[in-house]
């Protein structure tokens, strides 16, 4: 089958990565879910690579580039722009930049940041904050959230186990469809990557 315009999505900030082909109408052509063990970001061509070869699509038949941008380390971050501004420098077309927070509804929406603090976003139009683990259960009910609020609701992504209870639930599943559904296509040529800046030491309240 033939495709006017065959677009790639690039997700490799979350444990999971994806690699989606969709067409001009928005629909899936194909998807390939790709566990992340260790720091794997340096492969990232690699997987595009086979991928496509396995679609018998070439880099040139690609319309539009869309790929989730940040947060995540500083090296993974650097290689995934790296990777996806080389390969429009070859093809020059377009490139949508996305967050993490672009990929859930529901609020709020944290993501690990070390092994001592989060990057929380309570809401959809809220800056996203910086708390550390110790005090996260409790920034919850400080932003309005109610126990069942919290309990059919809560987001997260690589959170540490110590943070998981029973009394929360744990939801990482991405509705992809839905996300390319509704992406508003950017014209960038060439994208940065994009980083949330935070203090390096925590003063410990007495």
């Amino acid at each position: 089958m033939s495709y006017k315009k065959i677009n790639l999505f690039v997700n490799a900030v979350t444990q999971n990565w994806a690699l989606i082909l969709f067409d001009e109408n928005n629909k899936i052509i194909s998807q390939k879910n790709i566990k992340i063990l260790w720091n794997e970001s340096s492969k990232l061509t690699i997987f595009i690579d086979e991928f496509l070869k396995e679609n018998k699509i070439t880099y040139f038949d690609l319309e539009n580039l869309v790929v989730v941008n940040w947060p995540w380390s500083f090296t993974g971050v650097r290689t995934i722009v790296l990777a996806v501004n080389t390969i429009n420098f070859i093809i020059d077309k377009n490139i949508t930049s996305l967050s993490f927070f672009d990929l859930f509804e529901n609020y709020p929406i944290i993501k690990s940041s070390s092994k001592r603090d989060l990057f929380v976003k309570y809401k959809k139009c809220d800056i996203i904050q910086i708390v550390k683990n110790d005090d996260f259960i409790n920034s919850l009910s400080t932003e309005g959230f109610s126990p069942l609020q919290i309990k059919e609701k809560l987001i997260y992504w690589d959170i540490s186990n110590n943070l998981i209870s029973e009394r929360i639930k744990v939801n990482s599943e991405i509705n992809y469809k839905k996300i390319i559904n509704s992406i508003i296509f950017q014209e960038n040529k060439l994208i940065e990557p994009l980083y949330i800046k935070k203090p390096n030491i925590f003063i410990k309240q007495k």
